[in-house]
């Protein structure tokens, strides 16, 4: 179904029709729940408006900007209302377009959508894709030092994917690395992926980072990734992306 997407965003963001949805993240080590990204839904009367549809252009319109503060306002209710509940919680994870970058006053507006619920700045990781190149490392460099500086961790999000990758976790202080999933072999007999994925794990936690591996779908893919002692997973094979009821059970 084609959606006027810019001609319904207004409306559909005043009228909360974007849903938040976790996926949560997983430790190797003894496959329970160890933090969860969240997720973008949007639900227009019956019908679910797929992220392909409307992010794109969004981004390209600037109006995502709008949709991620949206996003991080609304993580923030949900962790005040789990931390009210005494559950015990992990990092959330959310994304952050590139676009927010041109914003000279972005990490005060961060730390006060975050501090309007009271939520520990702990409880949160900015993920920031590497793909989109239109923006300098300089300004990132900013973004990722004043963040850190507010306990506030951050993630370089699809890594792999983009053509500055080994800049981008040389020169900038990151705290997570997630591995994107088209290093994840496709067979047992892919030798070259299995070996690029071993070395981009080992670089990444020799200089310090944490990392992950997302689109996990196979036992297989568990096995190689505790074989070469990366134990943060994310994908289909624990679970999909999950609206906010189905998600607080994995929390109990």
């Amino acid at each position: 179904m084609e959606v006027d997407v810019l001609a319904l965003f207004p409306e559909a963001l005043k009228n909360e029709e974007f849903l938040v949805y976790y996926q949560p993240k997983v430790s190797l080590r003894n496959y329970r729940l160890a933090g969860a990204e969240a997720l973008v839904r949007w639900k227009h009367g019956d019908t679910f408006i797929f992220p392909d549809q409307f992010i794109p252009q969004l981004e390209k319109d600037g109006a995502i900007c709008e949709l991620d503060f949206y996003m991080l306002d609304h993580v923030c209710q949900n962790l005040r209302h789990w931390l009210d509940q005494g559950r015990r919680l992990f990092k959330v994870s959310v994304n952050l377009s590139r676009a927010h970058l041109r914003d000279d006053k972005l990490v005060e507006r961060i730390i006060q959508t975050i501090d309007k619920h009271n939520v520990p700045h702990e409880y949160i990781e900015i993920e920031l894709t590497e793909t989109t190149t239109d923006v300098g490392f300089a300004e990132l460099r900013r973004l990722i030092e004043a963040l850190r500086a507010q306990m506030i961790s951050t993630s370089v999000d699809d890594f792999g994917m983009g053509y500055s990758s080994m800049n981008l976790i040389r020169d900038l202080p990151w705290d997570v690395l997630k591995i994107d999933k088209c290093f994840l072999p496709k067979s047992e007999n892919d030798h070259r992926q299995y070996v690029m994925l071993k070395h981009i794990i080992s670089l990444a936690q020799d200089i310090g980072l944490d990392t992950i591996v997302e689109g996990v779908e196979t036992i297989e893919h568990v096995k190689m990734l505790k074989e070469n002692n990366c134990f943060l997973a994310q994908g289909y094979f624990f679970d999909k992306p999950l609206p906010i009821e189905e998600f607080e059970k994995r929390l109990e």
